[in-house]
């Protein structure tokens, strides 16, 4: 059965369907203008913010995008630990090496993709003279000294 809407709601329903489109146009429109592109390559960043000699891995650079971070970390070797807030995917961008994943043992390299849940201890050290380089998507706001908790 077909059902028919009397005038008046049927401008009440496409008043408020107007009222709520321009409610996200206007919120989209305020949120570009506040907001800016950046356009960075690896090498770049890896060049500007190189591994410092008296460390094993550093935060190279990183950017914030809604409830997500992206880290670049470059590493040589970074001690077992876990996260208890955070959830990590990680990107080998350049080198290979091992990684320990809970109980597993795995080599990785350039182009390989790892989920690494919160609680998942994990570890990583680069073979041979290329370091390890990682696109991390991280879980935004979380507070990496209290957060973090080292095996070794």
């Amino acid at each position: 059965m077909k059902r028919r809407w009397s005038n008046g709601r049927a401008l009440w329903g496409v008043g408020a369907g107007l009222v709520a489109l321009a409610m996200i146009v206007g919120a989209g429109a305020w949120a570009y203008g506040t907001a800016k592109i950046t356009v960075n390559t690896l090498d770049e960043v890896l060049k500007a913010n190189p591994l410092p000699a008296d460390k094993t891995a550093h935060v190279t650079w990183k950017s914030k995008a809604g409830n997500s971070e992206l880290q670049v970390i470059e590493m040589s070797k970074i001690k077992f630990h876990h996260h208890d807030q955070e959830d990590h995917i990680l990107y080998v961008a350049r080198g290979q090496g091992t990684a320990r994943l809970g109980d597993e043992t795995r080599q990785v390299k350039a182009g390989d993709i790892l989920n690494l849940p919160k609680g998942i201890p994990h570890s990583f050290a680069k073979e041979g003279k290329e370091n390890l380089v990682l696109l991390v998507v991280a879980t935004a706001g979380w507070k990496p000294l209290e957060d973090t908790k080292f095996y070794e």
